[in-house]
């Protein structure tokens, strides 16, 4: 029998539901009675639904969980001007309205409750509520939880600071308000993204993140402005510029650095006196080395100094005050053809310093392989350094690092995000590597796009855990109202899928598109302006004017470097951004153009010359230039071959051989052996190899009874 279908258990299960049902509805008389009492002891106002008159008094009504928790937000949001109290209603006392002789903050509310089937009547003074507001007029911030997805990041401390500054972690397809990822995001992300949304990323931000990129931009600004960009050491791209590197290492005497063009973490990186040594073909980025940088305790190092970029039209560039400096292993001294080999003496990378045993941690500032920026600071005003000069040095050598890739930064993030108005689409933070020299002039080495956020140490921790706090709290999300914008885009597209017509639609003012037109021209004074009447609030409370209010007052350790305080610092950064003679930023220049021509064509030249010499030594010169074709095959066609090589291999047979040739054979066999031994050959070979000392172990294995005659003295060439 089946005890789920016997009347026993269905009446089992009738009573425990109707218990269950009882239950919930005394539950919800209580909550609504001790919510009426709340109401009334503390004094807060009460819409006219939940007074009752004695007369009229409706019976309670049951109210599910769902319901009143919804019902109690719409309370919390309405305010006292979404409804209207009649004057002459019986639940309330005289108005204090306009025309009410009595003050509003003394006005009565008056009404009755019911308890036990007993009837009170309260009387509590009214609040003054804020005024509606209007509809046209700018939302405040979204109220709404921020989101933040962290899935392609591989720090989890990124994800543990952003919850405990209130974000709630997110998957990507979900609507996140951030987008924190490791490396640069394609262009389909970039073109979804919803006006709400931010990434830390810029598009065209590898302009600068690459070694070869970097080069490239430099070098044209040096080309530019001669006087104003030596802030990186001389640099040659190769194999573009293999004749121009090679003409300068014939005039200076000079240590070179190569490190491959898009490495990182100090992989491939080596010293040399002689750029001959290096091939034509190779792709390398070739440096001066600095050979007298600004020593520490006898050790050189470098400065991680992180930067934070909000916004690329205006630029807006905000540096951190604390960072790392790191520090190499090994006492410098300046390199030589016996020490270029010593990575732990010449680079300063962690990744490559690590692995040394003298790698030294420390918790004290004074020490370490690795310290704080404020560590150096109180070492350089211990030894009479300029602190502040110091820094305003490495400020500019930052801000015309970034101004190098301005126009591609500028064209690429206005063609990703035409439509964001509402605040900037992306930030970026960018480590930037400063070398410093024995005259306290900073060099530009490098720039990570994604520096590292690993916490293996404890001054990691001091710096990088402040670092992401600050920036997120610098960075403008929560100006940006979720809910605001997706209402307006999904007006937007049902408007352009339904063809309504209506009024024009009105075109958004793209974020730091600068000022309109007639008001340049009022402000010119331009015959043919018009009267612009601009209000001063809708300026002053722009989507621009906000973000930037927002970003003073919420610096942290932060300082803004771009723009600069100092209005004639401002006159002498605006001539660089007029890149006059920079062609389409996605073509080769005329001149980029000409040094590889000339490149190639000492490349031919200097390869003739190689090959008519091998042709003088050996006199093999069709071998070699077989030899020399198969290497320049393309890997695929190498691998072709070698396939169609080994099938013919397969149906291989062997052809015909006649008994006369290998009876020639094995005679001319019998002759030589015969030959060998009568004239003793293998014996002189062997008496002048152990003369000479050049006997292996082979040899003496292979011929014991040579090696033992020798070692008697007996002498084996003349021994029958």
């Amino acid at each position: 029998m089946n005890l789920k279908n016997s009347k026993f258990f269905k009446r089992i299960q009738e009573l425990r539901h109707f218990s269950k049902e009882k239950i919930r509805k005394d539950r919800e008389k209580r909550t609504h009675v001790v919510r009426a009492l709340d109401m009334a002891l503390n004094e807060q106002p009460c819409l006219d639904r939940e007074w009752f008159s004695p007369e009229q008094s409706p019976p309670l009504q049951p109210m599910s969980p769902r319901r009143r928790m919804k019902k109690t937000r719409c309370l919390k949001r309405r305010t006292a001007a979404d409804k209207q109290v009649d004057d002459n209603s019986p639940y309330y006392g005289p108005s204090s309205g306009e025309n009410s002789p009595m003050p509003a903050e003394e006005a009565k509310l008056q009404g009755f409750i019911q308890l036990n089937n007993k009837t009170y009547r309260v009387e509590c003074p009214t609040r003054v509520l804020n005024p509606p507001m209007n509809v046209d007029e700018e939302r405040p911030a979204s109220e709404t939880k921020s989101t933040i997805c962290v899935s392609n990041s591989r720090y989890a401390m990124i994800g543990k600071i952003s919850k405990t500054l209130g974000y709630k972690l997110v998957k990507e397809s979900k609507m996140w308000n951030i987008l924190w990822s490791d490396s640069f995001p394609g262009v389909e992300l970039f073109k979804n993204m919803k006006r709400f949304q931010q990434i830390n990323h810029f598009p065209g931000m590898i302009e600068i993140c690459r070694k070869d990129l970097l080069s490239r931009n430099l070098n044209r600004m040096l080309k530019i402005f001669p006087q104003d960009y030596k802030i990186f050491p001389k640099t040659w791209m190769l194999p573009a510029d293999y004749g121009d590197a090679m003409n300068y290492a014939l005039n200076h005497k000079r240590t070179f650095i190569l490190k491959p063009d898009s490495g990182a973490q100090g992989r491939g990186i080596w010293l040399t006196n002689d750029l001959k040594t290096i091939g034509p073909h190779e792709r390398l980025i070739c440096q001066t080395y600095i050979h007298r940088p600004l020593l520490i305790d006898g050790y050189k190092f470098d400065l991680r100094v992180y930067t934070l970029i909000t916004s690329v039209d205006p630029l807006r560039i905000f540096v951190y005050n604390e960072g790392l400096a790191r520090f190499a292993t090994n006492k410098y001294v300046e390199p030589t053809p016996g020490n270029a080999n010593d990575l732990y003496m010449h680079l300063t990378n962690y990744s490559v310093n690590k692995r040394n045993s003298h790698y030294e941690l420390c918790d004290n500032d004074d020490c370490g392989s690795k310290r704080k920026l404020s560590a150096i600071n109180n070492w350089m005003r211990r030894h009479n350094y300029d602190v502040e000069e110091f820094w305003s040095n490495v400020d500019d050598v930052i801000i015309k690092t970034v101004l190098s890739a301005w126009p591609v930064l500028k064209h690429n993030y206005h063609a990703c995000f035409p439509g964001h108005d509402k605040i900037q689409a992306c930030f970026e933070i960018l480590g930037f590597d400063i070398l410093v020299d024995w005259k306290l002039k900073p060099y530009i080495l490098e720039v990570n796009h994604s520096p590292s956020f690993h916490t293996n140490e404890q001054v990691d921790r001091e710096v990088k855990r402040p670092l992401i706090r600050d920036t997120l709290n610098l960075v403008s999300t929560v100006l940006a109202d979720k809910r605001q914008i997706l209402k307006e885009d999904r007006k937007r597209v049902k408007q352009r899928l339904l063809k309504i017509r209506g009024d024009p639609p009105v075109q958004r003012p793209r974020l730091g598109g600068g000022t309109s037109k007639p008001k340049i021209d009022a402000q010119k004074g331009s015959p043919d302006a018009q009267p612009v009447d601009v209000e001063p609030e809708a300026e002053d409370h722009g989507p621009l004017a906000q973000q930037i209010a927002w970003e003073e007052s919420h610096l942290g350790n932060f300082r803004k470097i771009m723009p600069p305080p100092d209005l004639s610092k401002l006159d002498y950064y605006t001539r660089f951004y007029a890149q006059s003679h920079q062609v389409s930023i996605f073509a080769e220049t005329a001149a980029s153009k000409k040094r590889e021509d000339l490149a190639r064509k000492m490349r031919i030249q200097l390869e003739e010359k190689k090959a008519k010499q091998q042709q003088m030594l050996n006199g093999k010169a069709k071998r070699d230039a077989r030899k020399r074709h198969t290497v320049l095959l393309p890997r695929a066609v190498r691998e072709k071959n070698r396939i169609n090589f080994f099938r013919l291999r397969e149906n291989w047979s062997p052809g015909f051989i006649s008994d006369a040739e290998e009876r020639l054979r094995h005679t001319w066999l019998h002759m030589r052996a015969e030959a060998i031994r009568t004239l003793k050959i293998t014996e002189n070979i062997y008496s002048n190899l152990y003369e000479t000392g050049l006997l292996t172990n082979t040899d003496m294995v292979v011929y014991p009874h040579l090696y033992h005659n020798l070692q008697h003295g007996y002498d084996i060439k003349r021994t029958p």
